[in-house]
């Protein structure tokens, strides 16, 4: 009897440890929430759906298994930022910077990522089908096993979007720059790259059905 209530003692501060492992820092959030400022901080599993985040410094942090459906992220610094299976679906993105981020198994269903930097991001896995991706910056990124099936080049969602830094009007965002990216067994079925930067980038195995590469730079 003894044994077995050791066991079960055992087994639930055991339990007790991994929640406590994956959940956030009580203090980072409160940061987060109060001055859209947290770099490098402990946000696993954070709760922030629909939250307006944009400008939100979170270089470094770690959002693994976060939930950030439909938040504004706009202009939003991920910078080296760990995303790992963190749900973004219906996110705003644009010109968010994501530089080196890890967003592996990360869910982008329907994400608009107009203009966001991507430069050398971890995509392995990641889901960005519907995606909007107009003007974003991919180059030398990861993207193997990615799905971007439906990926659109769509300006419509944009709306009357201002941003920290100014206006969208007059930009040129025509095209995804996927220049030296590692798309291997990529599913780009129905995907819109039209005039897209495909230079470089590794195709092997990628699902091209139906996909409009028209201009495309290959």
């Amino acid at each position: 009897m003894k044994l077995l209530a050791y066991a079960t003692a055992t087994l639930l501060v055991t339990i007790g440890i991994a929640t406590a492992v994956r959940a956030e820092n009580p203090a980072h959030l409160k940061q987060l929430l109060e001055t859209k400022s947290c770099e490098g901080c402990d946000l696993t599993g954070a709760q922030l759906q629909g939250l307006d985040l944009s400008g939100a410094n979170l270089r470094r942090a770690d959002l693994s298994g976060a939930d950030l459906t439909g938040a504004n992220l706009n202009e939003a610094n991920f910078n080296r930022a760990i995303l790992v299976e963190a749900n973004l679906t219906d996110t705003s993105l644009i010109a968010a910077k994501l530089h080196g981020a890890d967003l592996t198994r990360t869910n982008l269903r329907n994400a608009n990522l107009t203009l966001a930097g991507m430069v050398i991001a971890d995509l392995t896995d990641a889901n960005l089908r519907g995606a909007n991706l107009v003007g974003a910056n991919l180059e030398s990124a990861d993207l193997t096993g990615a799905n971007l099936q439906n990926v659109r080049q769509s300006v419509v969602s944009l709306g009357l979007v201002r941003l920290q830094e100014g206006s969208l009007y007059g930009f040129d965002i025509i095209g995804v720059n996927l220049r030296d990216t590692d798309l291997t067994g990529t599913n780009l079925s129905g995907a819109d790259l039209t005039a897209s930067d495909l230079a470089g980038a590794n195709l092997d195995d990628a699902n091209l059905f139906n996909t409009n590469l028209m201009n495309a730079r290959r």
